[in-house]
């Protein structure tokens, strides 16, 4: 099986620094790397191809988000003919053996997983309360997971997920225009539910805790819009709370807890407005497999 390790960066090259090397020294290493930079300014693409020179370089020009460049990422590692990705950020950095048990869990399957993922740990090793797997209630899932030597989650970050591209060029690529946060989750929720989702313990991933963030200051529209957005995009949710003027009420609670720390007041008046809105009223666009590099190939870049 072919893994392309698909990693997204932007402006963190110390941070990159680490992850590609972590990815190079894998005992079981991916048979391409590629880094989608979207936009440095810091120099990260310089010292790539010069420390790094087997690494497949892909620059956007411009910052697209995570989710933008995990689009492009998928995008890329489908069109060069690989079976599988493993996705990450740059501030990820797999721990030595990380790659092997995932690949062989993929290949064991009787039934071949969305994805497998590895744990996501702190740097003092312990699970990261930032990116905890959520746990799949359905029997039959875990009972295959559990003959991979899992357990059988129904998504996770994009944080060390190893997805089967077969599955993924059956569907719409992450949606772009998620540009952060909750991106990932219901991307590999559309992948689980077409075949289940692992998460394989002796596989860590080392990742900064994520900050609580009492002023979220523009960032809270992504947060409320994307929040919605998922809910919106899975038949689960819809089932469960048919009414979306529940989805919006809790949003609009979250808003208002965060306007007592907002150190900016009328930007975040602006991002809850523009987030319940369009979270509600708006939808993002959808891309499937092939459609970027075509654009692309149109536009002459």
């Amino acid at each position: 099986m072919s893994v392309a390790a698909v990693v997204v960066s932007y402006n963190r090259v110390g941070l990159l620094r680490k992850c590609l090397a972590a990815l190079e020294a894998q005992d079981r290493r991916p048979d391409e790397i590629i880094l989608v930079d979207n936009g440095s300014t810091d120099g990260s693409v310089a010292m790539v191809r010069e420390e790094f020179p087997g690494v497949t370089v892909f620059e956007t020009k411009e910052n697209l988000g995570g989710a933008g460049g995990f689009a492009w990422g998928i995008e890329l590692a489908m069109a060069a003919g690989h079976d599988s990705a493993w996705l990450m950020d740059d501030d990820a950095e797999p721990l030595p053996g990380s790659l092997r048990p995932l690949v062989e869990a993929m290949e064991a399957a009787p039934h071949r997983p969305g994805f497998v993922t590895s744990l996501v740990v702190n740097p003092e090793g312990e699970p990261n309360s930032g990116h905890l797997p959520d746990l799949s209630r359905d029997p039959a899932r875990q009972l295959k997971a559990n003959g991979l030597g899992g357990i059988a989650v129904d998504s996770a970050s994009f944080v060390g997920v190893l997805i089967d591209l077969k599955a993924a060029a059956t569907m719409p690529l992450p949606y772009a225009d998620f540009f952060i946060w909750f991106d990932d989750a219901e991307y590999t929720r559309r992948l689980a539910r077409g075949a289940y989702g692992v998460v394989l313990p002796q596989s860590r991933i080392s990742h900064p805790e994520k900050q609580n963030q009492t002023d979220m200051g523009g960032r809270l529209f992504y947060y409320i819009r994307n929040n919605l957005w998922l809910r919106r995009l899975d038949p689960a949710s819809r089932t469960l709370l048919q009414n979306p003027v529940r989805w919006g009420a809790g949003m609009a609670v979250l808003a208002v807890r965060q306007g007592p720390g907002a150190k900016d007041r009328p930007l975040w008046l602006r991002s809850a407005a523009r987030g319940l809105y369009q979270g509600l009223f708006r939808s993002p666009r959808t891309i499937w497999p092939g459609q970027l590099l075509s654009r692309s190939v149109q536009l002459g870049k």
